[in-house]
């Protein structure tokens, strides 16, 4: 079976029991659950359990078997992963530390990053989109150059 590609931006709200809605043009890959990670933005992934144990693979493939580089890297991973089901309704809840890592209130937007999705707090996409928008019209400016 060929992998979904997640695309798309969808903005969303948590309800008062912090829980969102995993839209439904991204919601197949994620019916058997799905492994909710802390990124580096700071954003929140959502990994489906095949995707999820792809990505413990590539992350550690760099580093020599048994090392402690290795180790760190797993463990880092593997500690800051939640497993949620999502319920009738295609919504899951999200832990407190991961929405106060993420810095999630209330509006979020959920996209599709290809292999994941990742929830956002809103007005961080919005900083982190104008950011990337300047990085590449510097870009465009320095190669018209």
């Amino acid at each position: 079976m060929q992998r979904p590609v997640l695309v798309g931006e969808y903005e969303l709200t948590l309800d008062a029991k912090n829980r969102v809605a995993v839209p439904s043009r991204l919601r197949v890959p994620f019916l058997e659950g799905i492994y909710l990670t802390k990124e580096p933005e700071p954003c929140l992934g959502g990994w489906s359990p095949d995707e999820f144990a792809s990505r413990l693979d590539e992350d550690t493939a760099a580093t020599q078997p048994g090392s402690a580089a290795r180790r760190d890297i797993k463990r880092q991973l593997a500690a800051n992963a939640v497993f949620l089901e999502l319920d009738r309704q295609g919504r899951v809840t999200l832990p407190a530390k991961h929405l106060n890592y993420a810095g999630v209130t209330h509006d979020v937007t959920v996209i599709g990053a290809q292999d994941h999705l990742e929830i956002w707090d809103r007005a961080r996409w919005e900083r982190y989109l104008a950011r990337l928008e300047e990085e590449a019209d510097a870009t465009a400016v320095e190669h018209a150059t």
